[in-house]
């Protein structure tokens, strides 16, 4: 009795679970602790102790013994299924448990399993399917019967119901995800292929597993390909390899692949990276085409400072040998000849300054709404005669052609150098065509018409049937001094200037040309949303060389140039008053003993104030004064977007005696009939 005593106290003594146990009587199959036999009794005293989850399932009956460990894992089932049969306690699985146990009990091996489901009822009789690694051993009595199992249990509901939810996650993923996943054997041959190859290639499921990729891989690419395989198989995973797959349509796709070797198995995800080459050609083409503009822009610079500086120089030469030529007796041929011959090589310099000035968009321009068919038209026999005979000139007009903005004089430039171009590529003579078309360019345009912006245009296409030019020629064509043409033929200069001067006017120009098959000169001006002026801006009148005795500020800094605009005022009978900066021509203002009728001054001054500077400063004094401005090329200062701020009237360097003499006598005389007009 003390001894059975003793058993019971020492079960008791082992946790929550032991009391309970040990507590256990003749109600329960098992019988109170003191019959146990030492065998149960040792293995329920080693259970207890373990913190393993363990149940015992003990006797003809499996009745159920089990540690701390284990509650948890029968919930509601603890405490009242302790020490009664299985069946008793679990009902719900028992034709699932049972057989489990007799096999161990009745063959004496050991069951291993992981992850084995089951379904139990543990929470108020609540089911749910939950899953276990189970290793059942069988506990053997000492006579050698068997005597119970011993169940070490862990459950791991958890861990499977997570794995299961990345399983069909990944699923979802290889279904759903737009680069495509690979599985392959290590010789190459598909095993499985994620929807997203047929979506990209076109090809079908049953077309794309159970072979290799060779009979769509681009020709190029097959022995790259293969050699990335053998790689992959000798145990080398593979990281941004590309190669192109011919699609069900004819076109090929650019692949990169990642993909890694694991036994037999290869596991690929590959990328469709055909728009970003794309789009990455398209970039560099774009740098290209970016350094080219800064090249441009720079060339612009220099050419622009270069012909300011030039102009001057030409406006002292072709001034003074005109005031020469005025001067010149009849009765020396020689000197006149010579005079003559000099004018003509100035004014062919003063051609090329223009030129200039026009590439690098610094030319000062005076647009006008204009009627392009009618520009086409007036120019037709001045075509024909720059062309000569050989050369079929053929214009094309357009019924409802827009209206375009540009300034006249330098549009029939434009034009004639491209016909004197194409006059050029025709030796043997030929055909130039002039045709006129409204033109609408979108964003889904863009791509075929270049690097236009969007909106409407009035397109002038020039087409010749001539020599045409090689795709490198084409790249240089537009650039300055670049020419075709034998020495003393050129300089260079015609198309550059074009495209500067259509440029300045918000437009845009496209060379289409291939040996042997003529060019064509797209010129893409904007559209005039106005009405056309009553004056046919092509109806001009020549100068007058009127002078007149009214008092005129010259400033002026160089003083070359200074010199001759006095002369040449002071001879039309002016009084004239010079300064070379503007601090001189405000002390001369402010220091007049009369009225000063006109300021003519260049916009380009020394000592920080410009001509546009001492205008608004004259301005604020002399609200009436009129202002004349003269440079040697466009300037910020009074030009802006390719045309002259409203009210600034200008005169180009160089100029003439008669251009000088009739642009002061129409102010002077517009500011009289001003001032006579009532108020």
């Amino acid at each position: 009795m003390n001894a059975a005593t003793g058993i019971a106290d020492r079960i008791a003594s082992q946790g929550p679970v032991g009391a309970l146990t040990a507590a256990i009587d003749a109600a329960s199959p098992l019988g109170a602790v003191d019959g146990w036999s030492p065998t149960l009794v040792s293995t329920v005293r080693l259970m207890l102790s373990s913190k393993a989850e363990i149940v015992l399932f003990w006797g003809p009956d499996f009745c159920a013994l089990y540690n701390e460990a284990y509650v948890p894992t029968i919930g509601d089932k603890h405490p009242h299924v302790l020490g009664l049969p299985g069946r008793e306690g679990w009902t719900e699985l028992w034709d699932d448990l049972e057989p489990l146990l007799r096999s161990v009990r009745d063959g004496g091996e050991t069951v291993h399993a992981r992850d084995r489901p089951f379904y139990i009822e543990r929470d108020a009789g609540r089911g749910e399917d939950v899953f276990f690694d189970i290793s059942y051993s069988p506990v053997f009595e000492a006579d050698g019967s068997i005597g119970g199992v011993l169940c070490i249990v862990s459950e791991t509901t958890k861990r499977v119901l997570a794995e299961r939810q990345m399983a069909a996650e990944r699923n979802r993923l290889w279904a759903l995800a737009r680069d495509p996943f690979l599985i392959a054997d290590v010789s190459g041959v598909w095993l499985a292929a994620s929807p997203a190859w047929t979506d990209i290639l076109g090809w079908s499921q049953e077309e794309l597993v159970g072979r290799t990729s060779e009979w769509m891989e681009h020709p190029d690419d097959v022995s790259s390909t293969r050699q990335e395989i053998d790689d992959l198989a000798e145990g080398r995973p593979t990281w941004r390899f590309e190669n192109r797959f011919r699609t069900k349509a004819g076109d090929y796709r650019t692949f990169s692949w990642t993909a890694v070797p694991e036994g037999d198995h290869i596991y690929c995800v590959a990328r469709d990276v055909t728009e970003h080459r794309a789009e990455a050609r398209a970039r560099t083409e774009a740098e290209a085409a970016l350094r080219q503009a800064q090249k441009m822009e720079t060339l612009g610079q220099l050419t622009g400072g270069v012909a300011h500086d030039f102009n001057n120089l030409l406006q002292v030469v072709t001034g003074n040998l005109e005031l020469l030529q005025r001067t010149l007796p009849a009765d020396q041929p020689r000197l006149k000849r010579a005079a003559d011959n000099a004018m003509a090589g100035a004014e062919r310099a003063a051609i090329l300054t223009q030129r200039l000035l026009a590439f690098s968009r610094r030319q000062p321009l005076i647009p006008q709404a204009m009627d392009p068919n009618r520009l086409i038209a007036g120019m037709s026999d001045l075509f024909q005669r720059t062309l000569g005979e050989t050369i079929e000139v053929h214009t094309t007009p357009l019924d409802g052609a827009w209206t375009i903005e540009v300034d006249h004089n330098q549009m029939e430039n434009a034009l004639l150098n491209l016909a004197i171009n194409a006059r050029d590529a025709m030796p043997d003579g030929g055909r130039l065509d002039i045709e006129i078309d409204n033109l609408q360019v979108d964003a889904a345009r863009m791509t075929s018409e270049g690097d236009i912006a969007p909106g409407q245009y009035v397109l002038i296409s020039v087409t010749d049937s001539g020599e045409g030019m090689d795709a490198d020629t084409l790249t240089h064509a537009v650039e300055p001094f670049f020419t075709t043409k034998d020495v003393g033929r050129g300089t260079g200069l015609g198309l550059s200037m074009v495209y500067g001067f259509i440029k300045q006017s918000g437009g845009h120009l496209q060379v289409y040309s291939e040996p042997g098959q003529g060019t064509c000169v797209k010129l893409y001006l904007p559209r005039h949303h106005g009405l056309l002026p009553v004056a046919d801006p092509t109806e001009t009148l020549p100068p007058q060389t009127v002078g007149g005795t009214e008092t005129i500020l010259l400033c002026e800094d160089d003083d070359n140039v200074r010199a001759y605009s006095a002369s040449v005022l002071r001879d039309l009978g002016y009084r004239v008053l010079e300064a070379g900066d503007a601090a001189e021509a405000l002390a001369a203002i402010d220091g007049a003993s009369e009225p000063i009728d006109l300021l003519f001054t260049d916009v380009v001054l020394p000592g920080g104030m410009s001509g546009a500077d001492l205008a608004r400063e004259v301005h604020t004094r002399h609200p009436a004064l009129r202002i004349l401005f003269t440079t040697g090329y466009a300037r910020n200062a009074i030009i802006h977007h390719g045309r002259l701020d409203p009210g600034v009237e200008l005169l180009t360097k160089p100029f003439t005696y008669a251009d000088l003499a009739a642009k002061v006598r129409a102010m002077l005389d517009d500011q009289s009939s001003q001032s006579r007009q009532p108020a």
